[in-house]
């Protein structure tokens, strides 16, 4: 039984990213993985403070190369607007200094998009504190 306590604990996710397909495919896998979660879209980095304000979610995937701002500065700002969200950078750059550099602007987690599949609903598991439901389609 859902209890109204549970109801208002709804987590919200955005998902930041230039690329409209790819938005759409990690929306519709985290939805499958995250049925109770509610998920947002923004393209750029202006969009994505307006959906902050207007969504407050906990959490925020965030893309490094966006048209009009680095996502890694963006985590910084969004850090220092918003305390309490969490972000996790998704990112197609591999290597040690795009992790450095988004755990050092405040990122929870880095995922490569080479590793979507395996890597994504664990961190995003983790930063929301909601277990992923068994089946998300990924086999």
């Amino acid at each position: 039984m859902t209890s109204s306590a549970d109801i208002g604990e709804q987590k919200t996710v955005l998902i930041v990213d230039d690329h409209s397909p790819l938005r759409q495919v990690m929306r519709e896998f985290l939805q499958r993985a995250f049925p109770g979660c509610s998920f947002r879209e923004a393209a750029d980095g202006a969009s994505a403070l307006e959906a902050c304000n207007a969504c407050q979610p906990q959490l925020v995937l965030m893309d490094i190369c966006l048209p009009d701002t680095n996502g890694i500065e963006l985590t910084v700002r969004l850090g220092n607007l918003y305390p309490g969200i969490q972000v996790i950078v998704v990112s197609h750059k591999s290597g040690e200094v795009y992790v450095e550099q988004a755990l050092a602007a405040g990122a929870r987690a880095y995922v490569c998009k080479d590793h979507l599949l395996t890597d994504l609903v664990p961190a995003v598991a983790a930063a929301i504190g909601i277990p992923a439901a068994t089946d998300t389609g990924a086999s």
